[in-house]
């Protein structure tokens, strides 16, 4: 395998820079090399005499960033003989959704998703709205690090084509799916500034539902609140939540919109992952059409609570976990022909709707949906899925790095050590993605983030909360001695 794959876990990320001589920072310069590399790929070995142009759909989210990277990166595409079709500020989902409809040979979305205002990145896509597998990653990377691109002639240079309306089609794909009358429900969404600003209200609104909107100004500044719709940057929404006796239900979605949270009437923050245990038991009683020919198998990463397999299995449903990322989830779903995937993140993908893309509008319009066929509020379906004490941390690293597998035996052995001395049995360890130490008293990962210089710490105690919370800390010490922190 490549060891200088410039892909993280959700495609390339980094800050922003206009000129850098290290790929340390995302530059034009870097994005122009890349469209090389994408369009040498997909137009591997025909000479320039046979050569045939490939489509790429390309879409971008709001970040001030965004603009260079996307002429430079089209500018490459075109030069490498591909054509292009550019979407504008769009949603990921939308992008995803919209591959097979513009019969594209791959996609690509410029957005750091839900990072700092610095950050830009760039994530390449399949015509199944699946993103790019780590082997494709890996082929890009070492057509990039070699220089190894296609030679073209001036008449061999692709077109470029705007693509208006998209958000309109996407709405329509979901609207035609997905039926119900909202006229009834009161509803507040926070779009972050970000691109969902437009097609979300939109959406919302051909459904007939009343529609309260917290900023909603599209702002690569992010002035309303940082991108990530965390616990801390939702407490303007929560307040809302608490003191309005008129919304039925409050959303947030993060800068391109791939991942969206919820909160129910008291302004409580929904736990994504009990959220996907409850819509995955809902089609599972009493949607079980809709599953078609899917097997019953829920796919989330290998940070998920593990409620999932409390809730599912007994309804006869596997839960197969993954690393972290969608991308993983969504070459879990495929390979096992699974009917939905999510992650902690608030990613959820539906396969019966056409592609393998987190889709948050079509989520939107599913979560709503069931409220409205069962008459229940969130809090009222979510009675019957357990909470459970589950606790997560990010350090920042002292060296942003690759975790090699000498880091990891050494997290391994400190640990080890650790429980141990606590009297605790370590039942597995898992290493799909960091160290899962499943344990007699529940389970705690470490791992190296993949989309930015960080350490996450996560776990679940089968006690209480404080008790996931101290384990927590623990972890976090042994870190510090292992210096990673």
């Amino acid at each position: 395998m490549l060891e200088s794959n410039i892909f993280g876990t959700c495609g390339i990320r980094r800050v922003f820079m206009n000129y850098s001589e290290s790929d340390l920072m995302f530059t034009p310069h870097m994005a122009l090399d890349v469209g090389l590399a994408l369009g040498t790929y997909l137009n591997k070995k025909p000479s320039p005499k046979s050569l045939i142009n490939k489509t790429i759909v390309i879409g971008r989210d709001i970040r001030t960033s965004a603009l260079p990277i996307e002429y430079a990166l089209i500018s490459g595409l075109i030069s490498a003989g591909c054509n292009v079709k550019t979407l504008g500020i769009v949603t990921t989902p939308t992008l995803a959704m919209s591959l097979q409809i513009l019969k594209a040979d791959a996609g690509c979305m410029i957005t750091a998703s839900h990072n700092t205002p610095e950050y830009i990145g760039l994530k390449m896509w399949n015509p199944s709205g699946m993103g790019f597998t780590i082997d494709q990653e890996i082929e890009i990377s070492q057509i990039y690090e070699n220089k190894d691109f296609i030679k073209t002639e001036w008449k061999d240079i692709g077109k470029i084509t705007h693509i208006n309306d998209i958000n309109d089609t996407h709405i329509n794909y979901v609207v035609d799916r997905i039926k119900f009358d909202g006229s009834n429900l009161h509803i507040i969404v926070d779009t972050g500034n970000g691109s969902s600003c437009e097609i979300v209200p939109k959406l919302l609104s051909r459904y007939k539902i009343n529609v309260t909107t917290l900023n909603a100004n599209m702002d690569g500044h992010f002035p309303g609140r940082y991108s990530e719709p965390s616990e801390e940057n939702l407490k303007q929404l929560s307040e809302f939540l608490k003191s309005s006796r008129q919304e039925d239900i409050g959303m947030a979605l993060d800068g391109d919109a791939d991942r969206v949270i919820f909160l129910d009437e008291e302004g409580e923050i929904i736990d994504p992952i009990r959220l996907l245990a409850l819509l995955a038991k809902y089609y599972l009683n009493y949607q079980e059409d809709k599953l078609k020919n899917k097997n019953k198998i829920v796919v989330t990463a290998v940070n998920a609570s593990h409620l999932l397999d409390d809730v599912l299995n007994p309804l006869g449903c596997k839960v197969i976990r993954t690393k972290v990322g969608d991308i993983k989830v969504a070459n879990a779903l495929k390979e096992h022909n699974g009917f939905l995937g999510g992650e902690t993140s608030g990613t959820y993908i539906w396969p019966d709707l056409g592609h393998y893309g987190p889709d948050s509008i079509a989520t939107i319009a599913r979560v709503i949906k069931l409220m409205i066929d069962t008459g229940k509020n969130l809090r009222e379906l979510l009675e019957d899925i357990p909470k459970y004490p589950w606790y997560s941390q990010n350090f920042k690293l002292k060296k942003d790095i690759p975790f090699t597998e000498t880091i990891n035996q050494k997290i391994i052995e400190i640990m080890k050590t650790t429980f141990e001395d606590l009297d605790y049995k370590i039942l597995r360890i898992n290493q799909t993605d960091g160290c899962r130490f499943e344990y007699n008293k529940g389970w705690l990962l470490i791992r190296r983030s993949g989309t930015s210089p960080s350490l996450r710490i996560s776990g679940e105690s089968t006690i209480n909360l404080e008790k996931s919370i101290e384990m927590n800390k623990i972890a976090e010490n042994k870190m510090r001695i292992l210096n990673l922190i």
